[in-house]
């Protein structure tokens, strides 16, 4: 051809061709030709005559991209069900423990209260029976100094106490004596004096007793009846004991 490439030299490509106007290109033959021109240089190199083919060192488009690096595990996203789980356990261990705490403080709490309650019982009725006791002791004193006062204001009470103090006696020899407060001997003298003296009864005045009591006596035997030892009888009747009431302030 004339321009000035060898004949031999065009191995790749085909040779154009005046013919090539006459006859279309084949499918094939475009084929060819576009293998021919991909292949570059080294597909030319591999068809000179005499020489060996030359090891295609071209990289490819797929050859030149680097490895595809290991795809990273997906992350599983819970479900709404799962959250829902995971809450529900949540707050029913807080339940759980939130009871447990309320339970052994309540029971804490309990056990104080007990022991306060049980203090203020103690208390209360030890104010209840210190009331009572101071309460029985005004009784029984307002009641002897009613008592006092009624044998002041009525002397002639000491007449049915004589009667009986000399009934309890009855003398068959000797002499019985009847002691009794001054103010209270003459009353009784003018009183009883004609049956006292009947049964020989001697009346003593004795300043050491109180107005409004008496004792006889007739030989070992006697009878106490003075304002002291009744009161004390009444006071025992009630089930209280002297040594009690003379404790009291």
């Amino acid at each position: 051809m004339s321009d000035g490439i060898p004949d031999g030299k065009l191995t790749a490509y085909r040779r154009w061709q005046v013919t090539a106007f006459d006859r279309p290109a084949t499918a094939e033959s475009a084929a060819q030709a576009v293998v021919a021109s991909a292949a570059g240089p080294a597909a030319v190199a591999a068809t000179r005559p005499g020489e060996p083919p030359a090891t295609d060192t071209t990289t490819t488009p797929e050859e030149a991209q680097p490895a595809a690096l290991p795809a990273e595990p997906a992350v599983l996203q819970p479900t709404a069900e799962e959250i829902e789980r995971v809450l529900a356990a949540a707050q029913a261990a807080g339940y759980a423990a939130g009871q447990a705490e309320g339970s052994s403080q309540a029971q804490a709490t309990a056990a104080k209260l007990a022991t306060v309650l049980d203090n203020l019982t103690q208390a209360v009725a030890g104010i209840e029976q210190q009331i009572a006791d101071q309460l029985l002791t005004l009784a029984i004193e307002i009641a002897n100094q009613v008592m006092r006062q009624s044998l002041r204001l009525q002397p002639e009470l000491i007449l049915p106490l004589v009667r009986e103090a000399v009934t309890a006696l009855h003398p068959h020899h000797g002499q019985p004596q009847l002691f009794l407060h001054p103010d209270d001997a003459v009353l009784v003298r003018e009183r009883l004096g004609d049956q006292l003296a009947h049964g020989n009864w001697r009346i003593i005045d004795d300043t050491t007793l109180t107005a409004g009591g008496c004792r006889v006596e007739l030989g070992a035997s006697e009878v106490d009846a003075t304002v002291e030892t009744r009161w004390r009888r009444i006071v025992e009747a009630i089930g209280v004991s002297p040594e009690w009431l003379k404790a009291q302030p």
